[in-house]
C-alpha cells in the first residue's frame, strides 16, 4: 500500500491492483466505498471462475479504478482478449517516483502501451489531481478506451449535480433518451440516492456539454472534473444494496465514471462505432481528473474547474 496525504486528505493505493485507490479521506470523512470482505474470494488468491467479469469482480471490494485499454465487456482486438473492464486494474504496477504528497505508478498492456497514473494531493484548495499517460511502444497506430471507474460512498437522499444532457438507461434496448435528471424508463428522478433497495443499474449520459459532476451528502461534498475531449461520456451506476454476486446486499454506492465510449460493450465494438481513441506509433497522450472535497451549503453545484474552483447556483437569481 502507497499513502499521500496533506494536512486535509489522505488517499490509500494499492500498488497490486493497477494503482487502485482504496480510499479518499477528507479531514477525516470516507469519500469511497470500500470494503475489504473475505468473501468472495479473490481469483487472484484462488483460481479464475471461468469468465473474465466474475475474475474481475471478485477482486471488487470498491475504491477508484483505471479502465485502460478496455472499459466495458471483454473483447478480442488484433486476437488478444482483453478482459472486462482492462486488465491495467488488476496488474502490479511499479512505482517509478514518490513523495510525501505524491506517487507516479507504470506498468504495461496486453497491447503495445505502457500507461504511466500520478496521483497528487494539492492544497488552496484541498483536492486530488490523478493524471495518466499512455504511450504506444510499436511503430503502428493502436486503439485503445480508457475511463475512471471511482465508486462513491452513498446514502439516501443524496444529491447528484450533473449538467443537463441526455440519459440512457443501459437495459433499454432502444436506447431511448430522456432530459437529465429523468429517467428513460419513467422510474425515479436520477439526480437523488433513493431508498428504493435493492437497486442496481447502469445508465449514459453521452455527449456531455461539460467535464463535471458532483456528489452532495448532508456533510460532505466531492465534485469532479475530466476533460470532455477525453472523457466526452458519463456512465452513472448506481449499487445500493443488490443481494447478487460480489456484493449481496451489502454495497451502498454511485459511481460517476468519465468515459471515451458508450454504451460499456468494449473496444472492438468501440473501434466499429468510431468512439475507440488512437495513438501513432511512439505517441502519448496524457489527461487528468481532479477530485475536489467540500462542505455543502444545501446549494447545488453548477459548475468546476482543474483548479478547485466550485460555482454553486445562486438561488435569487
Amino acid at each position: 500500500m502507497i499513502t499521500v496525504s496533506n494536512h486535509q486528505l489522505v488517499v490509500t493505493i494499492n500498488e497490486s491492483l493497477g494503482g487502485e485507490i482504496q480510499q479518499i479521506e477528507f479531514e477525516g470523512d470516507p469519500i469511497l466505498a470500500f470494503d475489504d470482505w473475505l468473501a468472495p474470494v479473490r481469483a487472484s488468491r484462488s483460481r479464475t471462475y471461468g469468465d473474465a467479469k466474475l475474475d474481475w469482480l471478485s477482486e471488487y471490494r470498491g475504491g477508484w479504478q483505471l479502465l485502460i485499454p478496455n472499459a466495458g465487456a471483454a473483447c478480442e482486438v488484433d486476437g488478444l482478449p482483453l478482459p472486462f473492464h482492462g486488465e491495467w486494474s488488476r496488474t502490479q504496477v511499479e512505482s517509478v517516483d514518490a513523495s510525501s504528497s505524491h506517487v507516479s505508478m507504470e506498468a504495461g498492456t496486453r497491447l503495445p502501451f505502457v500507461v504511466r497514473r500520478g496521483v497528487r494531493v494539492l492544497d488552496s484548495p484541498a483536492r486530488v489531481r490523478i493524471t495518466t499517460t499512455i504511450t504506444n511502444v510499436s511503430e503502428h497506430p493502436q486503439p485503445f478506451l480508457w475511463g475512471e471507474h471511482p465508486a462513491f460512498l452513498a446514502t439516501v437522499g443524496d444529491h447528484i449535480d450533473i449538467p443537463p444532457a441526455a440519459v440512457v438507461d443501459a437495459a433499454d434496448e432502444l436506447q431511448r433518451q430522456a432530459a437529465w435528471p429523468n429517467n428513460p424508463l419513467g422510474e425515479s428522478a436520477l439526480d437523488r440516492v433513493p431508498s428504493t433497495r435493492p437497486l442496481e443499474s447502469v445508465h449514459y449520459l453521452p455527449n456531455r456539454p461539460e467535464g463535471w459532476a458532483a456528489l452532495r451528502r448532508d456533510h460532505l461534498g466531492i465534485a469532479l472534473v475530466w476533460d470532455i475531449v477525453d472523457f466526452p461520456h458519463l456512465w452513472l451506476w448506481r449499487e445500493l444494496g443488490s443481494t447478487g454476486f460480489p456484493f449481496y446486499g451489502r454495497t451502498s454506492i454511485v459511481a460517476i465514471e468519465p468515459a471515451c465510449s458508450w454504451p460499456g460493450e468494449g473496444l472492438a465494438a468501440s473501434i466499429t462505432r468510431g468512439q475507440a481513441h488512437w495513438l501513432a506509433g511512439g505517441d502519448s497522450r496524457t489527461t487528468s481528473v481532479t477530485l475536489v472535497p467540500f462542505r455543502p451549503d444545501g446549494r447545488a453545484v453548477v459548475g468546476v474547474d482543474q483548479a478547485g474552483t466550485l460555482r454553486f447556483d445562486d438561488p435569487n437569481g
